[in-house]
């Protein structure tokens, strides 16, 4: 479960305590002594306001440099240590890629948003009894709940970050041109990637694009139209700028791990948002030029996760210094080697519902799921937990990374949009690839004159049992065809609560609402 995170640089916060670390800062960290990473501790969250962004690009500064004394970081203002942090290349690199160690760590955002999207829908049961756990099971989140505002904190802050390092780079004259056009990319993709999730989860939500603090801290919920707009424009910005190659950490030379984006990258978010937006055509193009490339390939569920994997488009490095908690937060959090726990973490099980919706044969079912026994019972009890990350120790070089995007999705992207367009037969055969490698008959040959409606019914479906667990895919699903009412109209039942139809969408923390009377809170939610 979630770190505490308190709320820094999204609109209507204002300074909070300081809570977190600036684990993994850059790759150069990892060689530092141990005073650099206590000192981070203490100054990570003093990133909440412009002025504060000066500890935050000493320390990187400092890291970049060789881990100099730490002596003296005073400077007079932040134009100066901007200046500094964006003079040479090594600096603004590890700016950056801190923003992905951040991803994987504050808030542990890999197994956060998979969790508590699937005890907010139909995938996960919770067995934990913290007040703050309970109210997202039953879905009665409270604008003062600390869960789920953690995405928003979180979101927000990746966003922020990817800000101050667009403006950084654009205004240095010193940066290598090509790092320089890398980053700035890179920057646009986060700030997309993050503008996506927050949008889906939240409904209307600011759009935040500078790291003005007055600005945000008093900004507007944007229409979602207009949320788009910002996320493609971000997106065919990036899709123009990034490199052709995964690049590595000098951000030019090519990379055999695909944690820092590439052109591919994000063609195969624009693909996902443009299914999102109901643009089939773009969606289509977008998927189909990523498929297209010789680079990714589906590949055996075992290898499916792993940092070698064929199939992964984009992933998230576990940094080095999660070693001490596990190397891999979702397998840590998610397999179970006792019964399931009442606490925060290793307290689900997949839920009835999805463990029916597989069929006799799937492959899918042997290979990521996996079933703890307790033995200490008559009857024993079995519990079915998530599999799909397996690895659940301590390292210093863990084989699986998190993988927010890989190809089986854009298949399933391409099915959706082609038979939305009435392309059926080339639906079906993009469909069909899921299966044959899952052990199940393809629809080209069990019903090839399927209708429109039940195809695309069926690719939800397969999205259902081929995502699992990743990302919020099923909650978002529900929600974007519309059948989410009525699957969580049952889905409550068994939880012990009611659904209502406001519930779509998660309420804005409070204290955001307090702090920016520009922000409104989604309706059925009252401010306490």
């Amino acid at each position: 479960m979630p770190e505490s995170v308190n709320h820094h640089q999204f609109p209507g916060s204002r300074s909070r305590n300081i809570t977190h670390c600036l684990s993994g800062c850059s790759a150069a960290a990892s060689s530092c002594n141990v005073r650099i990473a206590v000192y981070a501790l203490t100054i990570y969250n003093l990133i909440i306001m412009k002025k504060y962004i000066i500890l935050y690009f000493s320390l990187l500064v400092m890291i970049a440099q060789g881990c100099k004394e730490l002596t003296d970081v005073g400077v007079p203002n932040d134009k100066v240590v901007t200046a500094n942090v964006f003079v040479n290349d090594q600096s603004a690199i590890s700016a950056l890629t801190s923003i992905y160690a951040r991803m994987h760590q504050i808030g542990n955002m890999p197994y956060n948003i998979a969790l508590l999207t699937g005890f907010y829908g139909d995938e996960l049961k919770s067995y934990s009894s913290t007040v703050s756990l309970v109210q997202v099971y039953t879905n009665s989140v409270k604008p003062l709940n600390d869960v789920s505002p953690n995405i928003w904190a979180v979101g927000f802050n990746h966003i922020y970050q990817a800000n101050a390092v667009y403006e950084g780079c654009e205004a240095s004259q010193s940066l290598t041109p090509v790092v320089k056009q890398q980053l700035i990319a890179e920057a646009k993709f986060i700030r997309a990637f993050w503008h996506f999730y927050l949008l889906n989860l939240y409904g209307n939500i600011p759009v935040v694009t500078s790291t003005d603090y007055t600005a945000n801290n008093s900004a507007h919920a944007a229409d979602p139209t207009m949320v788009y707009k910002q996320i493609v424009s971000d997106l065919k910005d990036a899709e123009a700028l990034l490199n052709e190659n995964y690049v590595a950490g000098n951000s030019v030379s090519t990379s055999i791990e695909r944690v820092r984006p590439n052109k591919m990258v994000a063609k195969a978010l624009l693909a996902r948002v443009y299914l999102y937006m109901k643009d089939y055509t773009n969606a289509e193009i977008k998927a189909t030029e990523l498929i297209s490339s010789s680079v990714y390939q589906m590949d055996s569920f075992a290898n499916v996760f792993l940092k070698t994997s064929k199939e992964a488009i984009w992933q998230i490095a576990v940094p080095l210094s999660n070693a001490g908690i596990g190397s891999n937060l979702e397998a840590s959090n998610f397999i179970l080697t006792a019964k399931p726990a009442s606490g925060l973490t290793r307290n689900a099980t997949l839920s009835t519902s999805l463990l029916s919706s597989f069929e006799i044969g799937d492959l899918r079912k042997a290979n990521w799921t996996k079933e703890f026994k307790d033995m200490s019972v008559t009857p024993n009890v079995s519990y079915v937990y998530p599999f799909k990350m397996k690895v659940n120790i301590t390292s210093s070089a863990p084989p699986e990374y998190a993988t927010p995007l890989r190809l089986a999705e854009q298949y399933l992207i391409r099915a959706e949009a082609r038979a939305s367009q009435n392309k059926l037969d080339l639906a079906i055969a993009d469909h069909d690839i899921i299966r044959k490698r899952s052990g199940l008959l393809p629809i080209a040959e069990t019903n090839p004159t399927i209708s429109q409606l039940n195809l695309i019914s069926a690719i939800f479906q397969e999205r259902r049992v081929e995502l699992f667990t990743e990302w919020g895919h099923r909650w978002l699903d529900i929600k974007r065809n519309e059948s989410a009412n009525g699957i969580m109209t049952a889905a409550a039942i068994e939880k012990g609560t009611v659904w209502s139809s406001h519930k779509l969408l998660w309420p804005i923390p409070f204290s955001d609402i307090q702090n920016n009377p520009n922000l409104k809170q989604n309706p059925g939610y009252i401010n306490q």
